[in-house]
């Protein structure tokens, strides 16, 4: 179990703060909102009020034995850039932060943050990126420009096949690294083995280069 602090309970924070607490983390969620901070309080370890600008109250439950911190205060680069900050100089050593903008992120990086998102860029290149991709892709990661992720229906022509015999590494450069069973309720099989035979109704996740997966789903 790790520990986490999440500060501004926004969209973004918000998400973020249950979802960890959601898989087994200890999560102190903090926000000057009153309103955001009751809304969250029964779904996080411990939620508080508190002003991010405010170094001597971020102090008081702030530690540097904490895994790290997450400063979802994009909305305000007044109060993230100070936050950011003063975590630093209280000791925290993975601080990850939303930016509202290419300006904000690089003074949020120029003063040492960890790492820093743009959750409404990438949620917009996300949207374009699979409108872009033919209709059978089902979802999308992009991992850098040269390499993605998608889930796609199993084509027709792989049904009845095993892994082996398409060879899909050495004819087509990707590699099938999951398969759902949509009428097995789900059921997922991780890292097929070479001797996995394709069924009907079922969902492969693949990683490969941009123009090999796009073969794929013509």
């Amino acid at each position: 179990m790790k520990q986490f602090v999440v500060i501004g309970l926004g969209n973004f924070g918000y998400t973020v703060a249950t979802r960890l607490h959601q898989i087994g983390h200890q999560v102190l969620a903090a926000d000057s909102n009153a309103t955001r901070v009751e809304h969250t309080k029964d779904l996080v370890t411990q939620a508080v009020i508190i002003d991010a600008k405010d170094k001597s109250a971020l102090a008081e439950v702030v530690t540097d034995t904490i895994d790290a911190a997450v400063v979802g205060l994009g909305d305000s680069v007044e109060a993230s850039l100070l936050c950011v900050l003063y975590l630093k100089e209280l000791g925290v050593k993975r601080i990850i932060a939303k930016a509202s903008s290419d300006d904000h992120g690089r003074i949020l990086e120029s003063i040492g943050t960890s790492e820093v998102i743009y959750p409404e860029r990438d949620s917009a290149l996300r949207v374009a990126e699979k409108l872009n991709a033919p209709t059978s892709v089902i979802d999308y990661i992009e991992l850098s420009p040269d390499y993605s992720i998608i889930d796609v229906a199993t084509p027709d022509d792989f049904v009845g096949k095993t892994l082996k015999q398409l060879a899909l590494p050495k004819k087509q450069g990707i590699l099938v690294i999951a398969v759902r069973n949509v009428m097995k309720g789900g059921e997922i099989q991780l890292l097929p083995p070479a001797d996995y035979k394709f069924e009907p109704d079922s969902i492969i996740t693949v990683i490969g280069r941009y123009e090999d997966l796009n073969k794929l789903t013509i």
